[in-house]
This record gives C-alpha cells, sequence and structure tokens, in this order.
C-alpha cells in the first residue's frame, strides 16, 4: 500500500532535463567537446562525483569537469530567470493533493541543495514538500538505492510503502534496488524492455498518481 510517495525532480517535477541537454551542448561548444546521446542518458540522474568520474573516461583530461558543469548550470539558471521554471504537468495538483491527505511528499533529487531550494522557491511549492535528499547528502549515486533508503527513513515510513517517482534509467534502477514501488512517468527516454521490467507503473503524467491513490482507497 502507497503511504508516501518520493519524487525525483529534475524531469519529474520540473521540465528541466530538456534545458540540462541544451546546456551541456552550449558548454561543449565553448569548450569544444560534444556528448553523444548515450552519454547524455548515462550522465542523467547522476550525482556531481559519479559525473565527474564519467566525464574523465570520456574526455580524460582535456575537458575540465567543473568548468563544463558551470556553463550548463549558467544556461539553465539564465533560461530559468528569464522564463520561470518550467513545472511538469500534474505537479500542483498532486501536491496539494498529497498535503490535503497528509501523505508525505519527498523530494529525492541529484541536485545540490542550494540549487533544489531556490527551484522549489521560485515555483512556489516549499510549502507541499514534506522532506527532502539532495545530491550533496549522499555519496553514492543512482543507480544506488542511498538516497530513496535516506528519504524513507527521514519520514520513518517503511521503503516498501513508499511509491518512487523517476523519469531516468539510473533512477528506475535505484528505486527498484530499494524495494520501494517503482513509477517511471517517460520524459527525454521511453523505458526499454529492461526499464519496464523494473517498473510496478508507466504513467503519463503525475495527475495518474492521483488516480492511482484513489483507487487504492477504494480497494
Amino acid at each position: 500500500m502507497i503511504k508516501a510517495v518520493i519524487l525525483d525532480m529534475d524531469g519529474v517535477m520540473f521540465d528541466t532535463e530538456r534545458l540540462a541537454v541544451t546546456g551541456w551542448k552550449e558548454a561543449g561548444r565553448i569548450l569544444g567537446f560534444s556528448m553523444t546521446e548515450s552519454q547524455l542518458n548515462q550522465i542523467r540522474g547522476s550525482i556531481t562525483s559519479y559525473s565527474r568520474i564519467l566525464f574523465q573516461n570520456w574526455f580524460g583530461t582535456s575537458i575540465d569537469y567543473d568548468e563544463a558543469r558551470r556553463l550548463r548550470s549558467q544556461y539553465v539558471d539564465s533560461y530559468i530567470a528569464a522564463h520561470s521554471i518550467p513545472l511538469k504537468e500534474g505537479l500542483e495538483e498532486l501536491l496539494k493533493y498529497l498535503k490535503a491527505r497528509q501523505i508525505p511528499a519527498v523530494v529525492a533529487t541529484c541536485s545540490r541543495r542550494h540549487i533544489a531550494e531556490r527551484y522549489w522557491k521560485e515555483a512556489g511549492i516549499s510549502s507541499l514538500i514534506t522532506e527532502s535528499i539532495c545530491g550533496d547528502e549522499v555519496e553514492k549515486g543512482k543507480p544506488d538505492p542511498e538516497i530513496f533508503l535516506k528519504a524513507a527513513r527521514k519520514i520513518q515510513m517503511p521503503i516498501e510503502n513508499c511509491l518512487i517517482v523517476e523519469d531516468s534509467f539510473n533512477g528506475i534502477r535505484a528505486a527498484r534496488a530499494s524495494g520501494g514501488i517503482v513509477c517511471m512517468i517517460p520524459d527525454l527516454m521511453e523505458p526499454t524492455e529492461e526499464i519496464r521490467s523494473l517498473c510496478n507503473y508507466i504513467l503519463k503524467d503525475l495527475r495518474q498518481i492521483i488516480e492511482k491513490l484513489e483507487r487504492q482507497q477504494e480497494e
């Protein structure tokens, strides 16, 4: 039974993964490197330390990862400053539904806390978030389940009662490894057969989570 909802942030709550892709391409244009679709998929949903290792494997010492990440973040921040943070369909509706029914809504994001909190404030949803775990508060990134296990412990909820909502492949693998209830809402990547086999639910948008919870109450 679902008693709490753990949400990834980029690509699930906010439509920021597309901005990140363009940001990486802009960084590549400035620094003289390019990333394949496969590389972008691998880096998506990863904490900084893991992403840095991937960069070193791909480019050696020829590209400064921290400078590339700074340029990517600069692009994303500039876009958000000009256009505001792009919300995923149904986000506010879902968070308000959960708060009204006292169902914990926990954010588990690989983004650093100062970035994540700025996004929540910009979107006006800070008061709707019960708890959160950010990328600079875990040692191991997805596909390791550490972030989801910490999120469940923070609200003192058994992980098997937590619906974990993800969009990235590494996020789905981490969710399955944690023992939680796995829900994918595809963003930039459609699920492969492997990913489908790891999911309890594959939904179109966040509003469909409300439908699942309503149906659960009727059973």
